[in-house]
Parts: structure tokens; C-alpha cells; sequence
């Protein structure tokens, strides 16, 4: 299975919002809105960056219920307090990815909410807590925000290790640690053209070439000529099909919040490196 790659999507993403932003700027732009090849040009650009955002921001979307719901399981062995019956006798990820899409996405998102809470619930190091629920606060976004702001929000997050992109959860790949961050920190302090040089996907390519050869922008000729087949990354992100969840409701409820016995242990990591072993029943 071919996943996206989020380095080169964030890239993208902040060149389309730099173009936006330098149409608007004198300092950047000769956009007439009367001259139909710049209009006819923007009604292009504006469709491609609507689309682009929206399937971008429901494939976070999606990737944050994936994570959020995956942590999740760490409570039984890893925090103070767990949800009763929550992938108790399963630890591991990949089958957490797969079948958890049959619970309502809201409730995993309040579970994180409760479960990570670190006035709430106490976990040990690299595990959960307070980075944990700003991501799960990040999810319940969606939709009171708009999807740029989703993005844009999200993309810097991390975890108690690593970027927050880092996981196998079947959607994203993160190539380059590095490099991701530091592009980061770039876009911070860069002027807004500085976003728009790099090799981009087809669609991008070419309406950077033409907001080149129309004087709509300048300076925004593409570093290089992308072809149809050079572009995968995007191709596989407009191709993306949101995640159907289901409607079954997590019970986070504080009666179904119950004490781990097993928190500050040293068994979890014998656990851990012998395939598990039989848990007590919940109360």
C-alpha cells in the first residue's frame, strides 16, 4: 500500500497558502481580476487549493483518531487509570488501526480528552499524558476551524518521542525527521515566496507556470517541469477516501475510568517482551 508522504504534503500545503497570501500583495502580485487569463487562472488555482486542503485536512483527520485510539491502549499498562474492556486482552497497534474505525470518532477523541489528562489520569514517561491530549484536543477541531487551520495546527505537534507523523498508521509515511522539522522552523521566519521553490506536484507545477507566464506572481517560475507521472504524492492524496466511522459509543464515562494494577510495575516490561500475559478482570 502506498502511503503520503507528509514532508512533501506540509511543503505543498505551505506553498498553496504562500500563493494565496502573495496574490492578495502588491509586493508580489500583478493579478488583474479583470483580464479573463488571470481570472480563468484563479478560478483554477482557488478549486485545486480548496480540494487539496480539504482531502489533506481528512487525512489527518482520519490519522489523529488512528493514533489516539492506538495510545489509548497503553493505559492498561502504562498510566494509572484505563477504560474497562478497551483492547485489554490485544497490544497490538495494527489490529487497534483496523477495528477501532467501528467506534464513534468523537468518543475517541473525549477519551483521549479524559484518559490523557495529566490532572486526570497519571502516565508513565513516553507514554501518553499532556503532548497526548493536545492531540486529541487537535482532532476535535475538525470542523470548528477551518481545515487550514486544522493543518496548520496539527503538522506541528509531536508526541512524547517523535513528530506526531511518525506512526504506522496506514496513511502517512515520514521520510525525514530532519528535514521535516526543519522546514518547519523555516516557514516560521521565511518571506512567503522563499515557500513556493521546490518541486511540487504536477497540479502545483503547473499553475505556478502559468501564474509565471501570465506575470500573475513573480519569481514563481517552477524550479523544474513535473510530469503527470512525476506525481504521485498528489495523485494519491486527491484519491483519497475518508474513513467510514462507526457509531459505537467508547464509554469514558468516570464509572468505566478504572485503576491499573499493574501502573509503576516492573512487570509491563516483562510484558512487553514476552507477548503479554493473562490481565485481571475489570471491576
Amino acid at each position: 500500500m502506498n502511503l503520503l508522504d507528509i514532508g512533501l504534503l506540509v511543503r505543498e500545503f505551505y506553498a498553496i497558502e504562500a500563493v494565496a497570501a502573495m496574490i492578495l500583495s502588491e509586493q508580489y502580485s500583478g493579478f488583474q481580476s479583470m483580464r479573463h487569463s488571470h481570472s480563468r487562472w484563479y478560478s483554477d488555482f482557488t478549486d485545486f487549493q480548496e480540494s487539496y486542503i480539504a482531502k489533506f485536512a481528512s487525512a489527518i483527520y482520519d490519522y489523529t483518531a488512528l493514533v489516539v485510539a492506538a495510545e489509548l491502549r497503553h493505559g492498561r499498562l502504562n498510566a494509572s487509570h484505563y477504560i474497562c474492556g478497551y483492547y485489554t486482552k490485544s497490544y497490538h497497534r495494527d489490529e487497534i488501526y483496523r477495528n477501532c474505525i467501528r467506534y464513534s470518532v468523537r468518543d475517541i477523541f473525549l477519551a483521549g480528552l479524559h484518559l490523557f489528562d495529566p490532572s486526570r489520569v497519571k502516565w508513565e514517561e513516553s507514554y501518553g499524558g499532556e503532548k497526548w491530549y493536545h492531540i486529541a484536543k487537535a482532532g476535535l477541531m475538525k470542523g470548528t476551524v477551518s481545515d487550514e487551520v486544522f493543518i496548520d495546527h496539527c503538522v506541528d505537534l509531536s508526541h512524547n518521542n517523535s513528530i506526531y507523523f511518525d506512526k504506522s498508521a496506514g496513511i502517512f509515511n515520514l521520510q525525514n525527521q530532519r528535514a521535516y522539522t526543519e522546514f518547519l522552523d523555516f516557514k516560521r521566519v521565511c518571506e512567503p515566496q522563499a515557500l513556493i521553490k521546490g518541486r511540487f506536484g504536477y497540479r502545483l507545477n503547473r499553475l505556478l507556470l502559468r501564474a509565471d507566464r501570465l506575470g500573475i506572481l513573480q519569481g514563481c517560475a517552477p524550479d523544474q517541469i513535473v510530469t503527470p507521472s512525476g506525481s504521485e504524492n498528489e495523485d494519491l492524496l486527491f484519491a483519497y477516501q475518508p474513513a467510514c466511522w462507526g457509531n459505537i459509543p467508547l464509554d469514558y464515562s468516570e464509572r468505566n475510568i478504572q485503576p491499573s494494577p499493574w501502573y509503576g510495575k516492573s512487570q509491563r516490561r516483562e510484558y512487553r517482551d514476552r507477548g503479554g500475559y493473562r490481565l485481571a478482570k475489570c471491576a
